[in-house]
């Protein structure tokens, strides 16, 4: 893994402001004020692709997972097929706008992804570790700053003037901190110093944010990866060799020191037990509400909103698959209904061929992704396979089959997750003979 050079580490920073850069964007836009509207957002985006950019973006364009690009096409087809003529919303024009410039926003990042070069998988994970950093204490500053936040509140940069608690969006940040603990583990085989008190002090704070944030699916999601990691990673020699690392003098002294000044700082501030109280407090009760609600036995003082609403949701499901099952061949047309869970409104919005070809996409990522983890050959690519989990999951628990986080995310897993010849490590004076290999002029 490389530190810094100025091309690729230039084109990673692009990368991650598209499909990572939420969090930052986020704070810029609410608590900094340089301006709430979507306009911002698409600056973001835009600067993103910018930095994606390179003399090679019109020449080269290199290989990509054949499969899944071709299920990931298949969907967008027919989702387009059913914008245009299958829409009931049509004849709303900012619907219509917006939709618009979200494939357009899709199209780009994917083109500029295909022209990016292999060799951005040696400066990737620098710039997760210190973006991710960044994201995670700009929400703290958020939090400190704003004079409505309630200790036990979920953590997040508050939408507007932050006199609503619930106008934030804490599953980006919930994100972000698992990508700062899983970036910050993978990094810190580093031999440099800096970067491995960097990656200690990203993987705790991260750690705090992860919980404060109080995002169940992300946090599922946590644990499930950290048990494939061990799984994938139980072996005698692995276990030595992760032994040996952390037990190195150096390392000790770093973790040693960085403990003894939190243990410190927390024994002595009654402020940080009451918040580490509240959270805990606060955690416990909204599981509950989620698992009674789910189950229905939930009483009106403890029902869980966001439960509700899927429970909702899948009783609507249900009384359409009870009662016209026909109906769900061709589905019932573009966004039809919010179903929360993109999964099933892929299959309620395009029939049977929209749920076998976005479900179908999902599972061919997921199988590369566990394929990478069991491999663990490439930190890169083990990095996405590990935080495309926290997306799998809210492929059940929130958002929809179209919408651009999700698909920015497919589409850096279809540029780079299950391609055989990214896992070999070429030198510079290769890369122009094997370009020729790689990729299409």
């Amino acid at each position: 893994m490389k530190l810094f050079d100025f091309k690729y580490t230039r084109q990673s920073i692009g990368i991650f402001l598209v499909f990572m850069g939420s969090p930052l964007i986020f704070f810029f836009k609410e608590t900094l004020g340089f301006g709430g509207s979507s306009a911002f957002t698409l600056g973001g985006f835009i600067l993103g692709f910018i930095l994606m950019f390179s003399k090679d973006t019109f020449r080269k364009y290199y290989k990509l997972n054949t499969p899944i690009f071709r299920l990931g096409a298949i969907f967008t087809l027919i989702s387009l097929i059913y914008f245009y003529a299958y829409n009931q919303t049509f004849t709303e024009s900012y619907l219509v706008g917006r939709d618009i410039a979200n494939y357009l926003l899709i199209a780009v990042f994917f083109f500029m992804l295909v022209s990016v070069s292999n060799e951005v998988k040696e400066y990737f994970l620098p710039v997760v570790i210190a973006l991710t950093l960044l994201g995670n204490l700009c929400l703290i500053y958020s939090m400190v700053t704003n004079p409505f936040f309630v200790i036990g509140q979920r953590a997040t940069v508050v939408f507007g003037d932050g006199s609503s608690a619930a106008s934030g969006n804490p599953h980006v940040y919930a994100r972000n901190a698992f990508a700062g603990i899983f970036g910050s583990y993978l990094m810190f085989s580093s031999k440099n110093t800096l970067w491995k008190l960097v990656c200690i002090l990203n993987c705790l704070i991260s750690i705090a944010v992860l919980l404060m944030t109080q995002v169940r699916t992300i946090f599922l999601a946590f644990i499930i990866s950290a048990a494939l990691y061990v799984y994938y990673n139980t072996s005698l020699n692995n276990v030595k060799k992760t032994i040996k690392q952390f037990l190195s003098f150096r390392n000790i002294l770093l973790m040693l020191m960085l403990l003894g000044g939190i243990i410190y700082f927390i024994s002595t501030n009654e402020l940080i037990i009451n918040i580490l109280t509240s959270y805990y407090e606060s955690s416990s009760t909204a599981l509950t509400k989620a698992v009674l609600t789910a189950a229905g036995v939930a009483d009106e003082k403890n029902t869980d909103a966001s439960a509700l609403g899927r429970v909702g949701n899948l009783d609507f499901f249900k009384g359409i698959l009870y009662g016209e099952p026909y109906s769900l061949i061709l589905g019932k047309g573009y966004r039809f209904w919010y179903m929360d869970m993109p999964i099933v409104e892929a299959f309620l919005d395009y029939g049977l061929i929209g749920l076998w070809s976005f479900g179908l996409m999902n599972l061919l990522i997921l199988k590369e992704s566990l394929k990478v983890m069991k491999q663990g050959n490439n930190p890169f690519t083990m990095f996405l396979a590990y935080f495309y989990l926290t997306y799998f999951l809210g492929l059940f628990t929130g958002g929809r089959p179209n919408d651009t986080p999700y698909w920015f995310v497919f589409a850096v897993m279809i540029r780079f997750v299950g391609v055989k010849y990214l896992d070999l490590m070429p030198s510079k004076s290769d890369i122009s003979s094997d370009s020729k290999e790689q990729s299409t002029t």
